[in-house]
Parts: structure tokens; C-alpha cells; sequence
């Protein structure tokens, strides 16, 4: 058999997709992880316990492995996880990078997330590969902050020789999300939270998608080039539409004009986190009011990027979740 290959974060929504479409490609799949997987364990993934934050689990797992997939992340709104999410996020692509390259492991992809470059208040603005960090927007949410400092690190090692590939999909959606991280707002707006259209803009795509493209980033992208992985492109309002298509649950018929967000944000921001308008978090509101838009070309053309029908990926996350296969 083959020498394996390593991916940190296997257990995660895209991580365990990844890890089975190289399963089904006929790869012998390693996982570095906190904690033991029974899903991982059934494909046949072999784990190895641990965490990026520890140099010396990082060189074990990475001891023969012949490419690396680096997914480990923490998403959260959560101001307590500040640091955990920076440590993990820095530290951790330091460490794998860094093993890596001292185990001559050539092939390796970082996962980020196109929300790192592609957020705007504008709402004609398309991200794409050449976008610079916007630190002002970012800076207010410490998610994406960490990201991009996490590509800071990747970019180290791209400039220093290291061929490193980045992958920046747009938020994830489908089947599979067991811990909730990418459809807690499916899930909300399931559950009848989701009280009106906050007037920005998103964009999504499938995580079978993302998972399918990424070997193939791998092989034919460029190196340092953060690769945007999107389906879609809409407004907020547009989205929840297309949720009520998909569970025949009611859209809220409220939609938030931009300038009446634009002058009283401070008010919406404190009427929102009551329980009877949404009880949302101060960050989800801002970042419900900006523009994530991306567009996917640039993927398209280097390595083949292909996608769903985005209805296909909206039923099929809906089905998912409503069945109780993945958290409420």
C-alpha cells in the first residue's frame, strides 16, 4: 500500500468528506486528532491522537505520510474562544507547515476560508485571488482575523521555497455537519429563530463539492494562490427564500432596509439579541449586513472547479437536519 496521507481536522464537516473521497480514490487516509472518531474509524482512517498545537504529535502523525491536508480549525462567535481559535489556527499551521517541511512532504494544502479577504459593506463587490486582507472589517471578528493571520503563516512558507496550496471555500453546506458548526443559521431558521432579513449578502457551496475539488487544488493549483471555492452568490434575504423552498418553513417577511442598519445599528444590534427578535450575537448581525461575495473563476480554469445545483445542496442540508442526523 501506498504511503498515507495525513489530514489534520479529518473528524470536521469538510474533513470527514475529504477523508472519504480519498478513501474512495483508493488513498490510505491518516487523521491527527483531540479525540477518537467512530465515523473515521468505519472508513478505515487510521488516527492518531493528538493536536497541531504539539510539535511532537504533529512529527508523529506526519512520520511517512506522503501529502497533507491541513482542515483543523475551530469556528466560533464565542469571545472566550479568542485565543484557543488564534493558537489553533497560528501556531497550529506553523507547526504543520513546519513538520512538513522538515519531514519533505511536498505536497501539502492548507484549508482557509474566502471570508479572510472577501467581506465588503459594498453590495457590487466580488472577491476574488487578488483581494488584500480588509484588517479593519476582519479585525472586528476574531474568527476570520485568526484565518488570515493563519495564511500569513502559509505565505511565510510559500516565500521561503515551500510550495504550499490554499484553499479558501465560501460557508459550507450539505449533509454530515455533526457538530453544527457550518448550518447552526439552517438550523436556526429551522427552528423559526430567524425573525428577519438582515440586508447583507452570502455566499456558499456544497461540501461534497469542496471536498472533490480539493486533490485536484492539490495536484494542478499554484502554490500561495488562495484558491476561492464558491456555488453561490445571494443576499440575505434571497437565501432565506430559498430555505423556505427547501423545508416549506416561512420566511420572515421582515427585511431590514441597509440605511435603516446603517443609521441605527447600535438600537438593532441590542433589540436583536432579545429571544422575541432572533437572539442574535452582536457578530452575526454585523456580519449578516455586509457582503461576502466571491467568485470561483480563477478555480474553475487551474484545476476544473465544478458545483451542484445549489437547490440540490439547500434540500439536501434541509433533509439532513431534519432527519436528526446532524445537532439541532
Amino acid at each position: 500500500m501506498s504511503a498515507p496521507i495525513l489530514i489534520t481536522g479529518a473528524s470536521g464537516f469538510l474533513g470527514a468528506h475529504l477523508a472519504q473521497v480519498l478513501i474512495d480514490a483508493g488513498a490510505s487516509v491518516r487523521s491527527l486528532g483531540r479525540n477518537p472518531s467512530e465515523a473515521l474509524s468505519a472508513m478505515g482512517v487510521t488516527q492518531i491522537q493528538g493536536s497541531v498545537l504539539s510539535p511532537e504529535d504533529v512529527a508523529k502523525a506526519m512520520d511517512g505520510a506522503r501529502a497533507v491536508y491541513h482542515l483543523a480549525g475551530q469556528v466560533s462567535r464565542d469571545k472566550s474562544q479568542v485565543g484557543a481559535m488564534h493558537a489553533l489556527h497560528v501556531a497550529g499551521t506553523r507547526n504543520v507547515l513546519g513538520a512538513a517541511r522538515e519531514a519533505g512532504v511536498e505536497e501539502v494544502l492548507v484549508v482557509s476560508t474566502s471570508g479572510t479577504v472577501a467581506v465588503s459593506e459594498d453590495p457590487d463587490f466580488l472577491g476574488d485571488e487578488d483581494c488584500h486582507y480588509p484588517w479593519d472589517l476582519i479585525g472586528r471578528w476574531p474568527y476570520y482575523e485568526s484565518k488570515a493571520f493563519a495564511e500569513k503563516e502559509a505565505l511565510r512558507f510559500v516565500a521561503e521555497g515551500f510550495p504550499v496550496k490554499i484553499a479558501r471555500p465560501t460557508l459550507l453546506l450539505g449533509p454530515g455537519d455533526t457538530r453544527g458548526s457550518s448550518t447552526e443559521d439552517v438550523v436556526r431558521f429551522l427552528s423559526g429563530k430567524v425573525k428577519a432579513a438582515l440586508p447583507g449578502g452570502l455566499s456558499a457551496v456544497d461540501v461534497r463539492d469542496v471536498a472533490q475539488a480539493l486533490p485536484a487544488l492539490m495536484a494542478k493549483g499554484t502554490p500561495g494562490v488562495g484558491y476561492m471555492l464558491t456555488g453561490m452568490n445571494l443576499s440575505v434575504r434571497d437565501f432565506l427564500l430559498m430555505l423556505e423552498q427547501a423545508s416549506g418553513v416561512r420566511a420572515p417577511a421582515i427585511e431590514l432596509p441597509k440605511g435603516l442598519v446603517d443609521r441605527t445599528s447600535g438600537l438593532l444590534k441590542r433589540v436583536s439579541r432579545l429571544k422575541s427578535f432572533g437572539d442574535l450575537d452582536e457578530q452575526t448581525f454585523e456580519m449578516g449586513c455586509h457582503y461576502w461575495y466571491v467568485s470561483s473563476e480563477r478555480a474553475r480554469a487551474d484545476f476544473g472547479f465544478s458545483t451542484r445545483p445549489f437547490e440540490d445542496t439547500l434540500r439536501d442540508t434541509v433533509d439532513d437536519l431534519m432527519r436528526g442526523e446532524s445537532p439541532r
